[in-house]
């Protein structure tokens, strides 16, 4: 197979005697209409999580999500990242353990089930304090810190 390129406008293919011209330069005339990637617009977001979709999308700083099923009570947390992503995508929430993220999918029936049991607490409320330190005491991962500042712990 010989390849040569005539100019920058067009190539010249050989190809067993064959001879096929392949041009760069868009053809004149009407072109399709195709949506850019900007211009999608995400899924609309499942109206029964709509009261935590709500809670998990407002506020700033670290958050808490407490989960009680027949597991126990599972604590997670999230900050302005995970609210900026969910904000822009209804897809899904991603909540952190102390060792891991977790993404919860709105499509999976037990994710979804899950989160509409969820409960979120934000800094300032009752049980923001109590969570924090539930969540940092049962965590081995000396990277992860309280969310309460130093001055604010009681």
């Amino acid at each position: 197979m010989l390849l040569r390129s005539l100019s920058t406008a067009s190539l010249l293919l050989l190809i067993a005697g064959v001879t096929v011209v392949h041009a760069q330069t868009p053809l004149p005339g009407p072109r399709p209409e195709t949506p850019s990637k900007t211009e999608t617009t995400p899924p609309a977001a499942d109206p029964d999580l709509a009261k935590f979709r709500s809670a998990y999308t407002s506020g700033d700083g670290i958050a808490y999500v407490v989960i009680n099923d027949e597991k126990g009570q599972r604590i997670y947390r999230y900050g302005d990242a995970s609210r900026l992503t969910a904000k822009r995508d209804t897809r899904g929430y991603m909540l952190f353990t102390c060792a891991s993220p977790h993404v919860f999918v709105v499509q999976k029936a037990e994710d979804k089930a899950a989160l509409m049991k969820a409960e979120v607490v934000k800094a300032g409320e009752q049980r923001f304090a109590e969570l924090d330190s539930k969540y940092v005491s049962s965590c081995r991962n000396p990277l992860v810190k309280s969310a309460i500042p130093k001055g604010k712990q009681s």
